[in-house]
């Protein structure tokens, strides 16, 4: 599986950037992720990556959410 996406800026609508990828599927995101000197007709890649670290600290922190909100006396 490919992580890494070539994108050409095809334009911007408010502050919505319209990406082209490489097989002529689109992305739209928001422009302030882009680079600020970016323009239409610019290419970007962008690279996808797992963040194992990250993915396992959130469903700790939320599962401390439901064991807390379980735990509570219900009124």
């Amino acid at each position: 599986m490919k992580n890494k996406v070539i994108a050409v800026l095809d334009r911007i609508e408010g502050g919505t950037a319209v990406l082209l990828v490489e097989d002529s599927d689109s992305i739209e995101l928001p422009v302030g992720l882009l680079p600020p000197d970016i323009k239409e007709g610019d290419i970007v890649s962008i690279i996808f990556k797992k963040e194992d670290r990250k993915t396992k600290n959130e469903k700790e922190r939320v599962e401390g959410l439901i064991n807390k909100l379980s735990s509570k006396p219900r009124a």
